[in-house]
């Protein structure tokens, strides 16, 4: 499996049709077999998220990339 990192925490605002393409983009790799990592989302992003009605259910979340990286090196070694 492949795997694709989305790193955020330079972004200080999403809009509504931003937040959607990003989630949308997520499923449609999800389907073709690449998982992706959010990392260093903003309280105002997971605000805008959480008022659109966008689930964050099947969306490795990490609060940085390095720990998002980190993380999944764990896994792989085990």
């Amino acid at each position: 499996m492949t795997q694709l990192y989305i790193d955020l925490s330079g972004v200080a605002v999403i809009d509504t049709m931003v937040a959607h393409q990003l989630f949308s983009l997520i499923e449609a790799l999800r389907l073709i077999g690449v998982s992706s990592t959010l990392s260093g989302i903003r309280p105002e992003i997971a605000q805008t998220a959480v008022q659109l009605g966008l689930s964050f259910e099947d969306i490795s979340l990490r609060s940085t990339l390095a720990s998002a990286i980190a993380s999944d090196l764990k896994l792989k070694k085990v």
